[in-house]
């Protein structure tokens, strides 16, 4: 049986940036970490937006 222990999103962070540095060096897990963006805006907003008049009868082919 595996345990788990807790950690705090602070220390989640700093180990597994730890862990990046130990597999990709400084450089690599700094490369690895500006990959990823918290991004911006509202998907939820826009994706209701964009297809306010979408209708699924629209994907089915016409014969």
């Amino acid at each position: 049986m595996t345990t788990t222990t807790y950690r705090t999103p602070r220390k989640t962070a700093e180990l597994g940036f730890q862990a990046l540095i130990e597999k990709l060096g400084c450089g690599g897990a700094v490369a690895f970490m500006s990959q990823y963006e918290t991004g911006e805006g509202n998907y939820t907003v826009e994706r209701k937006k964009i297809l306010a008049n979408f209708r699924l009868e629209s994907l089915r082919k016409k014969n």
